[in-house]
């Protein structure tokens, strides 16, 4: 078989052939360098363009992820020489009589801002790849190296990185995807947490306009208080141990340490991802500049109504607050949330006041009337509404009211047996399930063993999805067992793949024609007096004003931050 080149703007790259869950062929252009390697003077400041080369370049094994801690198991992973790169997956190649372009889906991974990558091991294109899309997948910087922010504007240093970095990655897709056969006119961003978030930031900054025409937002946004950062010297110098208090000099530091010194020193912050606080790292709002991502708040920008006004699917889990138990038990000290005046969120900036402690009785009555606030479940419910839900809904609220272009949104409810994060948090053997999932990642052991060993593990059953189990009906991972064709599985994955991919082709997840995936489903726009959600459960379903009951009493809360 002869290579497979493609010349791209930097020069040509030979890719791989890899297979579809189903055994259909496509085409993978791994690790390719999007931007300049981020290090030397180039650390903590925003991407150059990538550099060309004159050589063939093999692109068939995937690229080093920024450095970060590994999203399962915490050792340190990656490097900063062309941590910068992204995969590109396609069913076929151009032809040069060939006028049809494809649509193109660019992924951005979840993690906190500061952990995952663009690795197939956990975002594989195997379902993907049955329909017929691009796929791009792509790495950005993350923590300390993706969103120091420094106050001190000699420094260079405003933050908001690793945002630009996915802005590089979207002006590669629109200079070099026609070569794989991508239309640089149809690009959907979507991702997950953090990775939606990103999306939704990117939607949000003038700096973006035109790279992209459609965006999915899963289990995130940029309303989220959790997606929000702050200037952060003081906090980076205490974790890595600088007793200057300057920032110039704690930035010169900064540039000469290795960058596996700093992810250590940054895992000595232990976060318990409360709404109380603020996170260090995060996306922040910057200086106006000629790099600037983001100069305004993401609230003031939704009441402005200055944001790229495209297509949006937007939508969380039934049981996002399951997270919470990941936290609960990875970081020492974190108890449940007995004093409910520390769950009001900060930005209400209510925090000791009369106020707080009104609204703190009002979320007592709201969760805990029936039960106590040791209630498990309730607490679960009271994160994921704090932490996820009642923001999320009032950015589909705000972009519904302020714009022409349609917004779709969504929640997840369907339970099977791919939703591993569920059964992995509510286990009482978590650590035996860490285990477990660590051989298989390294050893011989199958995914059938693995999937054995975890049904066999004693864990409490709750019908809802946890945070990013939804991913598992989008992506293969190194832990997912082989589908069988028809299997239930194999609906609830084709179903959710033909929407997003039916977005991506034409800005509507449904279509009017006939397709028993989705049993001739017609999944309308909200509207501004009216919210319709689809339930994706194990039917699909048309659900007015989902979860309005609590909603409400969130949206009083907000109307006093506006007021």
């Amino acid at each position: 078989m002869s290579d497979i080149i493609v010349e791209i703007q930097q020069g040509k790259l030979k890719g791989a052939t890899g297979e579809d869950y189903y055994g259909g062929k496509f085409y993978k252009f791994l690790g390719i360098p999007y931007a300049k390697a981020p290090k030397g003077d180039l650390r903590f400041k925003a991407p150059n363009p990538p550099e060309s080369w004159t050589d063939i370049r093999n692109a068939t094994k995937e690229g080093p992820e920024c450095p970060s801690s590994d999203m399962y198991f915490t050792y340190f992973i990656g490097n900063e020489d062309n941590c910068l790169n992204l995969n590109v997956f396609t069913k076929e190649l151009p032809k040069e009589s060939e006028s049809l372009k494809k649509p193109v889906m660019v992924w951005i991974h979840g993690g906190a801002f500061v952990t995952g990558s663009n690795k197939s091991d956990l975002y594989g294109p195997d379902y993907l790849m049955t329909q017929d899309i691009i796929l791009v997948t792509i790495n950005y910087r993350l923590g300390i190296l993706g969103f120091a922010s420094f106050k001190d504007p000699s420094l260079e240093v405003p933050g908001n990185n690793g945002l630009k970095d996915m802005r590089m990655a979207l002006k590669w897709v629109q200079q070099n995807i026609e070569k794989f056969g991508g239309d640089p006119n149809n690009v959907t961003i979507f991702g997950e947490s953090a990775g939606a978030a990103s999306v939704h930031y990117l939607v949000l900054s003038p700096s973006t306009k035109g790279l992209f025409h459609k965006a999915i937002l899963q289990s995130g946004c940029a309303l989220n208080n959790w997606a929000w950062g702050k200037n952060n010297s003081t906090e980076i110098a205490k974790c890595l141990g600088y007793k200057d208090t300057e920032e110039k000099k704690i930035l010169d530091r900064l540039r000469k340490e290795s960058a596996k010194n700093i992810i250590r020193g940054q895992g000595k912050l232990k976060e318990d991802f409360s709404a109380g606080s603020v996170r260090p790292f995060g996306p922040v709002v910057e200086p106006p500049s000629e790099d600037a991502f983001l100069t305004e708040h993401p609230l003031k920008i939704l009441q402005s109504q200055s944001w790229n006004k495209v297509p949006i699917i937007m939508g969380y889990n039934s049981g996002e607050g399951i997270f919470f138990e990941l936290v609960r038990k990875t970081v020492p000290g974190i108890k449940l949330p007995l004093n409910l005046e520390q769950e009001i969120p900060y930005e209400l900036g209510l925090a000791n006041t009369d106020k707080g402690k009104e609204i703190a009785e009002r979320l007592k009555e709201l969760y805990f009337a029936d039960s106590n606030e040791e209630d498990i479940d309730q607490v679960y419910k009271l994160k994921g509404d704090i932490i996820f839900m009642q923001s999320i809904q009032r950015a589909i609220g705000y972009h519904s009211k302020n714009t022409d272009s349609p917004i779709f949104a969504y929640r997840m409810s369907v339970v099977g047996t791919l939703n591993y994060l569920n059964t992995i948090l509510l286990s009482s053997s978590i650590n035996t399930v860490g285990f477990c999932l660590f051989m298989c990642k390294l050893s011989s052991m199958t995914k059938w063993m693995f999937q054995g060993l975890i049904n066999c593990f004693s864990k409490k059953h709750l019908p809802l999805v946890s945070h990013a189990d939804d991913l598992t009906y989008l992506f293969a991972t190194f832990f997912t067992p082989k589908i069988q064709k028809g299997s239930q599985e194999d609906i609830y994955i084709q179903r959710c793949v033909k929407m997003w991919t039916n977005f991506a082709k034409y800005g509507k997840p449904t279509s009017e024609t006939d397709d028993e995936t989705l049993n001739d489903l017609s999944w309308k726009s909200v509207g501004a007096d009216k919210i319709e959600f689809l339930d994706i459960g194990e039917k699909l379903k048309i659900i007015d004003n989902i979860d309005i009951e609590r909603l409400e009493i969130w949206n009083e809360f907000y109307d006093f931050l506006i007021a």
